[in-house]
């Protein structure tokens, strides 16, 4: 059921197709601003660092995080909505990034460039779209918001500290010289 406005609804729409676009442009470049920062640490805390999959997953997170940040300004949507829908999408799009890398990598035994590539621009755009589903819905997810915070800033502080303090496990492992985190100098 459509809890929105005709007009509102085709507002939300090209908001997050918008979205879909504006990350699926800001990927490769948070993919490189490290490099081109000279190794800027406090660039690296947004941006991937090395080539282990984790750090692939800040290429999206952060292009994400700071659009969505925009869209609730621009939008202006019920805040605890729009706050889950953004939740719930933005861990579906880490989860199944890291799910999908090490499904076909393990399956097939290769490493693809352009499977990831075309793979991180399809999840993006189905996870806007699933973001303005759940939000369309109408769903009111005041029993789970308190989850939905603890899930929201959990992501936050992985995100934000694991480029620092990698656990060493093969996720955060550069695939390229093997080291954890930041490179060294």
């Amino acid at each position: 059921m459509n809890y929105l406005s005709r007009d509102r609804d085709r507002y939300l729409l090209r908001y997050e197709i918008i979205g879909a676009i504006v990350v699926c442009i800001l990927a490769p470049v948070f993919h490189f601003l490290f490099a081109w920062s000279g190794n800027n640490h406090f660039v690296g805390i947004f941006a991937a660092v090395n080539e282990s999959v984790w750090e692939h997953t800040k290429i999206v997170y952060f292009p994400f995080l700071f659009y969505t940040i925009a869209e609730y300004f621009i939008v202006k949507p019920d805040f605890s909505r729009f706050f889950a829908a953004k939740t719930i999408s933005m861990s579906l799009i880490l989860l199944l990034m890291i799910t999908f890398f090490y499904t076909y990598s393990g399956m097939f035994g290769i490493e693809s460039l352009d499977v990831d590539i075309v793979f991180t621009f399809v999840l993006t755009i189905l996870v806007f779209y699933i973001s303005y589903r759940l939000y369309r819905s109408g769903r009111d997810f005041g029993s789970l918001f308190i989850l939905i915070i603890i899930l929201f800033a959990a992501i936050l502080v992985m995100e934000l500290a694991f480029t620092a303090m990698p656990p060493h496990i093969p996720l955060f492992q550069d695939s390229e010289s093997g080291i954890f985190g930041f490179p060294v100098s």
